[in-house]
């Protein structure tokens, strides 16, 4: 099967990198130079955007969401019939059909650990069969994993698992500053650190454990961890990072609400 990437940024990319071993991956972007220098021969490409269209069984687009509508407009016809499948942000599947006319639709919010197929990706589809939702999902999984939500919490979702990395790359690095504060060479206490955060989802996952369950083993009466917790309280850490959520997710929705008017 042929998936058609408009859009060679680091999302197109990613997701090139992640399927090509399942799918015929073909490219189009704004700069065919760029295009060529990148792919190196081991991608098809094209200099417009309708042709790799045409070439394409399903239809992924990597593009700003400032350029949408015309890209949509643009492939209108070439993409009758076929899964056209949005990575873009406040996108609406709506707007998508309503751009597209005769397209199956869906969308999805990956996440940046998608560099190395580690993204998780929630979607949403409109009116797919059986045999585009089991395409759409090999898609998604090239990647990473995916889960699939009602796309009403599509921004909630901006805010938790698209922005989240950043936020756990904050507590990450004020962990690591804190070995290193306390004598813990660099190197060992990056090392440290996120086989820390690693090993500890691991562990959630696996075992079905809750944060509060996990957070509850490790802590004992009078111990280190239960002092180390009383200062994070004392910080209001929970609401600093609840509120970075809500906060990506109010911003999420001003997208989104923007992209309709």
């Amino acid at each position: 099967m042929k998936a058609a990437i408009i859009g060679a940024g680091t999302v197109g990319r990613s997701i090139g990198e992640g399927i090509k071993n399942d799918f015929e991956v073909s490219f189009s972007s704004g700069s065919f130079e760029k295009l060529e220098k990148w792919s190196k021969g081991e991608f098809k490409i094209f200099d417009n955007n309708v042709e790799n269209a045409k070439y394409g069984d399903v239809i992924l687009l990597a593009i700003k969401p400032g350029i949408s509508d015309s890209v949509m407009e643009e492939i209108r016809s070439a993409a009758k019939g076929k899964l056209v499948i949005s990575f873009m942000a406040g996108i609406t599947l709506s707007h998508m059909q309503e751009m597209l006319k005769d397209s199956m639709v869906a969308r999805g919010m990956p996440s940046i650990p998608m560099l190395v197929q580690k993204s998780v990706t929630a979607y949403s589809y409109k009116n797919l069969d059986k045999e585009h939702k089991d395409v759409l999902e090999k898609v998604l999984k090239g990647f990473g994993s995916a889960v699939h939500i009602d796309e009403s919490y599509m921004d909630a979702v901006t805010g938790l698992s698209g922005s989240g990395p950043a936020f756990v790359a904050i507590m990450a690095d004020s962990m690591i500053n804190a070995g290193i504060l306390a004598g813990i060479p660099k190197i060992q206490a990056r090392e440290l650190v996120i086989d820390t955060f690693i090993n500890t989802m691991s562990l959630m996952r696996e075992k079905g454990f809750s944060a509060s369950d996990l957070r509850d083993e490790v802590m004992t009466p009078g111990g280190t961890t239960v002092a180390g917790i009383y200062e994070m309280e004392k910080a209001n850490a929970r609401t600093a990072i609840a509120n970075a959520v809500l906060g990506s997710y109010r911003r999420a929705k001003e997208i989104s609400k923007n992209s309709r008017d």
